[in-house]
Protein backbone atom coordinates (compact mmCIF):
# COMPACT_ATOMS: atom_id res chain seq x y z
CA UNK A 1 0.00 0.00 0.00
CA UNK A 2 2.95 2.63 0.72
CA UNK A 3 4.52 1.70 -2.75
CA UNK A 4 0.85 2.95 -4.32
CA UNK A 5 0.68 5.56 -2.59
CA UNK A 6 4.32 6.75 -3.19
CA UNK A 7 3.30 6.18 -7.02
CA UNK A 8 0.16 8.31 -6.95
CA UNK A 9 1.96 10.63 -4.59
CA UNK A 10 5.21 11.41 -7.29
CA UNK A 11 3.62 10.58 -10.45
CA UNK A 12 -0.29 11.55 -10.55
CA UNK A 13 -2.77 14.37 -9.82
CA UNK A 14 -4.21 12.73 -6.97
CA UNK A 15 -3.72 14.45 -3.94
CA UNK A 16 -1.55 12.10 -1.13
CA UNK A 17 -1.12 14.50 1.78
CA UNK A 18 1.22 12.29 3.58
CA UNK A 19 4.66 11.50 4.83
CA UNK A 20 5.14 8.24 3.78
CA UNK A 21 8.59 6.04 4.45
CA UNK A 22 11.28 6.07 1.41
CA UNK A 23 13.07 2.82 1.89
CA UNK A 24 14.43 0.15 -0.17
CA UNK A 25 11.73 -1.68 -0.77
CA UNK A 26 9.03 1.14 -0.90
CA UNK A 27 11.00 3.21 -3.59
CA UNK A 28 11.62 -0.54 -5.77
CA UNK A 29 7.86 -0.98 -5.42
CA UNK A 30 6.49 2.45 -6.67
CA UNK A 31 8.35 1.61 -9.70
CA UNK A 32 7.13 -1.85 -10.31
CA UNK A 33 3.56 -0.93 -9.64
CA UNK A 34 3.82 2.44 -11.74
CA UNK A 35 2.93 0.61 -14.94
CA UNK A 36 -0.41 -0.09 -13.71
CA UNK A 37 -1.16 3.46 -12.41
CA UNK A 38 -0.76 4.50 -16.39
CA UNK A 39 -2.82 1.56 -17.04
CA UNK A 40 -5.44 2.91 -14.17
CA UNK A 41 -5.14 6.45 -16.23
CA UNK A 42 -5.84 4.83 -19.27
CA UNK A 43 -9.00 3.80 -17.94
CA UNK A 44 -10.11 7.50 -16.88
CA UNK A 45 -9.13 8.33 -20.47
CA UNK A 46 -11.68 4.98 -22.12
CA UNK A 47 -14.43 7.31 -20.76
CA UNK A 48 -13.75 9.55 -23.40
CA UNK A 49 -15.30 7.26 -25.59
CA UNK A 50 -18.76 7.52 -24.38
CA UNK A 51 -19.29 10.79 -25.57
CA UNK A 52 -19.93 11.24 -29.72
CA UNK A 53 -17.05 13.00 -30.97
CA UNK A 54 -15.33 13.31 -33.68
CA UNK A 55 -12.31 11.34 -34.07
CA UNK A 56 -10.06 15.01 -33.75
CA UNK A 57 -11.93 16.43 -30.58
CA UNK A 58 -11.36 12.63 -28.59
CA UNK A 59 -8.02 12.55 -29.53
CA UNK A 60 -7.45 16.06 -27.98
CA UNK A 61 -9.49 14.85 -25.11
CA UNK A 62 -6.61 11.50 -24.77
CA UNK A 63 -4.11 13.75 -25.44
CA UNK A 64 -5.28 16.29 -22.74
CA UNK A 65 -6.71 14.54 -20.18
CA UNK A 66 -3.62 12.06 -20.11
CA UNK A 67 -1.45 14.94 -19.49
CA UNK A 68 -3.56 16.47 -16.68
CA UNK A 69 -3.90 13.20 -14.94
CA UNK A 70 0.46 12.99 -14.63
CA UNK A 71 0.37 16.41 -13.59
CA UNK A 72 2.27 17.64 -16.68
CA UNK A 73 5.11 15.48 -15.07
CA UNK A 74 6.45 13.71 -18.37
CA UNK A 75 5.60 16.67 -20.20
CA UNK A 76 7.75 19.31 -18.51
CA UNK A 77 11.01 16.23 -18.59
CA UNK A 78 10.39 16.65 -22.32
CA UNK A 79 10.40 20.25 -22.82
CA UNK A 80 13.89 20.19 -20.64
CA UNK A 81 15.01 17.68 -22.34
CA UNK A 82 14.89 19.44 -25.56
CA UNK A 83 16.36 22.81 -24.56
CA UNK A 84 18.76 20.86 -23.50
CA UNK A 85 19.41 19.08 -26.61
CA UNK A 86 19.34 21.35 -29.31
CA UNK A 87 21.37 23.93 -26.95
CA UNK A 88 24.50 21.64 -29.07
CA UNK A 89 26.61 22.60 -25.66
CA UNK A 90 28.77 19.92 -24.13
CA UNK A 91 27.64 17.71 -21.47
CA UNK A 92 27.85 19.62 -17.96
CA UNK A 93 25.80 22.64 -20.14
CA UNK A 94 23.80 20.41 -21.10
CA UNK A 95 22.87 18.66 -17.52
CA UNK A 96 22.60 22.97 -16.24
CA UNK A 97 19.77 22.95 -18.64
CA UNK A 98 18.26 20.26 -17.32
CA UNK A 99 18.12 21.68 -14.05
CA UNK A 100 17.00 25.06 -15.59
CA UNK A 101 13.24 26.56 -14.62
CA UNK A 102 13.23 28.36 -17.21
CA UNK A 103 11.89 27.17 -20.83
CA UNK A 104 13.52 28.06 -24.06
CA UNK A 105 12.40 28.94 -27.22
CA UNK A 106 13.76 24.95 -28.17
CA UNK A 107 11.68 23.69 -25.58
CA UNK A 108 8.75 25.36 -26.64
CA UNK A 109 8.98 24.28 -30.28
CA UNK A 110 9.39 21.03 -29.33
CA UNK A 111 6.47 21.06 -27.66
CA UNK A 112 4.16 21.76 -29.58
CA UNK A 113 5.02 19.83 -32.36
CA UNK A 114 4.54 17.07 -30.15
CA UNK A 115 1.57 17.49 -28.62
CA UNK A 116 0.22 18.53 -32.37
CA UNK A 117 1.40 15.10 -33.64
CA UNK A 118 -0.10 13.05 -31.30
CA UNK A 119 -3.65 14.64 -31.56
CA UNK A 120 -3.45 13.81 -35.31
CA UNK A 121 -2.09 10.48 -34.75
CA UNK A 122 -4.57 9.49 -32.01
CA UNK A 123 -7.50 11.19 -34.50
CA UNK A 124 -6.22 9.12 -37.15
CA UNK A 125 -6.07 5.87 -35.40
CA UNK A 126 -8.88 6.25 -33.52
CA UNK A 127 -10.69 6.44 -37.07
CA UNK A 128 -10.10 2.68 -38.16
CA UNK A 129 -12.30 0.32 -37.36
CA UNK A 130 -9.84 -1.54 -36.18
CA UNK A 131 -9.33 0.37 -33.02
CA UNK A 132 -10.03 -1.33 -29.67
CA UNK A 133 -10.27 0.60 -26.30
CA UNK A 134 -7.40 -1.37 -24.76
CA UNK A 135 -4.96 0.35 -26.81
CA UNK A 136 -5.88 3.55 -24.10
CA UNK A 137 -5.51 1.51 -21.20
CA UNK A 138 -1.97 -0.40 -22.71
CA UNK A 139 -0.10 2.84 -24.19
CA UNK A 140 -0.03 4.35 -20.85
CA UNK A 141 1.12 1.23 -19.39
CA UNK A 142 3.81 0.24 -21.97
CA UNK A 143 5.30 3.80 -21.61
CA UNK A 144 5.92 3.72 -18.28
CA UNK A 145 7.13 0.41 -18.12
CA UNK A 146 9.56 1.45 -20.68
CA UNK A 147 10.78 4.15 -18.18
CA UNK A 148 11.05 1.80 -15.81
CA UNK A 149 13.47 -0.55 -17.75
CA UNK A 150 15.41 2.65 -18.41
CA UNK A 151 15.85 3.56 -15.26
CA UNK A 152 16.69 -0.15 -13.56
CA UNK A 153 19.60 -0.20 -16.48
CA UNK A 154 20.75 2.73 -16.62
CA UNK A 155 23.32 4.69 -14.75
CA UNK A 156 22.50 8.27 -13.15
CA UNK A 157 24.04 11.39 -14.85
CA UNK A 158 24.61 13.32 -12.44
CA UNK A 159 25.13 12.67 -8.09
CA UNK A 160 21.88 15.07 -7.06
CA UNK A 161 18.35 15.58 -7.33
CA UNK A 162 15.00 13.17 -6.97
CA UNK A 163 15.95 10.15 -9.59
CA UNK A 164 19.62 9.78 -8.16
CA UNK A 165 18.03 9.82 -4.64
CA UNK A 166 15.34 6.85 -5.91
CA UNK A 167 18.23 5.21 -7.83
CA UNK A 168 20.17 4.91 -4.64
CA UNK A 169 17.52 3.46 -2.54
CA UNK A 170 15.82 0.82 -5.05
CA UNK A 171 16.82 -2.91 -6.03
CA UNK A 172 17.38 -2.65 -10.07
CA UNK A 173 17.20 -6.43 -10.09
CA UNK A 174 14.10 -6.70 -8.60
CA UNK A 175 12.52 -3.63 -10.64
CA UNK A 176 14.15 -5.26 -13.58
CA UNK A 177 12.32 -8.47 -12.97
CA UNK A 178 8.73 -6.94 -11.68
CA UNK A 179 9.00 -4.39 -15.21
CA UNK A 180 9.72 -7.72 -17.29
CA UNK A 181 7.07 -9.50 -16.27
CA UNK A 182 4.45 -6.49 -16.20
CA UNK A 183 5.60 -5.99 -19.90
CA UNK A 184 5.00 -10.11 -20.53
CA UNK A 185 1.58 -9.56 -18.79
CA UNK A 186 0.70 -5.90 -21.13
CA UNK A 187 1.60 -7.99 -24.15
CA UNK A 188 -0.19 -10.95 -23.49
CA UNK A 189 -3.46 -8.92 -22.98
CA UNK A 190 -2.99 -7.28 -25.56
CA UNK A 191 -2.70 -10.16 -27.80
CA UNK A 192 -5.90 -12.18 -26.74
CA UNK A 193 -8.08 -9.10 -27.01
CA UNK A 194 -6.82 -7.53 -30.14
CA UNK A 195 -3.98 -9.49 -32.43
CA UNK A 196 -1.05 -11.25 -31.77
CA UNK A 197 0.72 -9.63 -34.49
CA UNK A 198 -0.06 -6.20 -33.18
CA UNK A 199 1.09 -7.39 -29.73
CA UNK A 200 4.42 -8.34 -31.27
CA UNK A 201 5.27 -6.04 -32.84
CA UNK A 202 4.53 -3.86 -29.61
CA UNK A 203 6.98 -5.81 -27.84
CA UNK A 204 9.66 -5.47 -30.71
CA UNK A 205 9.41 -1.45 -30.78
CA UNK A 206 9.54 -1.05 -27.03
CA UNK A 207 12.93 -3.05 -26.76
CA UNK A 208 14.24 -1.37 -29.56
CA UNK A 209 12.89 2.47 -28.67
CA UNK A 210 14.84 1.24 -24.94
CA UNK A 211 18.15 -0.02 -26.37
CA UNK A 212 17.99 3.16 -29.14
CA UNK A 213 17.40 5.88 -26.41
CA UNK A 214 19.85 4.51 -23.77
CA UNK A 215 22.26 4.34 -26.09
CA UNK A 216 20.89 8.00 -27.13
CA UNK A 217 21.19 9.27 -23.54
CA UNK A 218 24.27 7.46 -22.56
CA UNK A 219 26.36 9.47 -25.35
CA UNK A 220 24.39 12.98 -25.03
CA UNK A 221 24.01 13.31 -21.35
CA UNK A 222 25.81 9.93 -19.62
CA UNK A 223 22.73 8.57 -17.69
CA UNK A 224 19.22 9.76 -17.01
CA UNK A 225 17.82 12.05 -14.98
CA UNK A 226 14.19 12.70 -14.36
CA UNK A 227 13.45 14.65 -17.05
CA UNK A 228 15.07 12.27 -19.62
CA UNK A 229 13.40 9.65 -18.42
CA UNK A 230 10.10 11.32 -18.05
CA UNK A 231 11.07 12.29 -21.57
CA UNK A 232 10.62 8.85 -22.49
CA UNK A 233 7.32 8.59 -21.62
CA UNK A 234 6.01 11.47 -23.84
CA UNK A 235 7.99 9.40 -27.02
CA UNK A 236 6.67 5.85 -26.19
CA UNK A 237 3.65 6.84 -26.28
CA UNK A 238 3.89 8.51 -29.61
CA UNK A 239 6.09 6.02 -31.22
CA UNK A 240 3.30 3.61 -29.88
CA UNK A 241 0.79 5.28 -31.62
CA UNK A 242 2.56 6.21 -34.88
CA UNK A 243 2.96 1.95 -34.63
CA UNK A 244 -0.39 1.60 -34.81
CA UNK A 245 -0.97 3.75 -37.83
CA UNK A 246 1.39 2.20 -39.92
CA UNK A 247 -0.38 -1.18 -39.04
CA UNK A 248 -3.68 -0.10 -39.25
CA UNK A 249 -2.89 1.61 -42.77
Amino acid sequence: MTSLLLALQFFTIVPVNKNLPMERNQITGMYSIYPWIGAAMGGVICLLLTFDWSSLMTAFGVVMLGVLLAGGLHMDGFIDLSDAFFSYKDRAKRLEILDDPRVGAFGVMAVVFLVVGKIIIVAEVLSFDSFHWIFLVLIPFFSRATLTVLFAITKSAKESGLAYFFKKKMNSNALQIATSMNIIIGIIVLGWMTEWFIAITFLVVIFAFIRLYRSWVLKHFGGVTGDILGASVELTEVILWLTLLLLFS
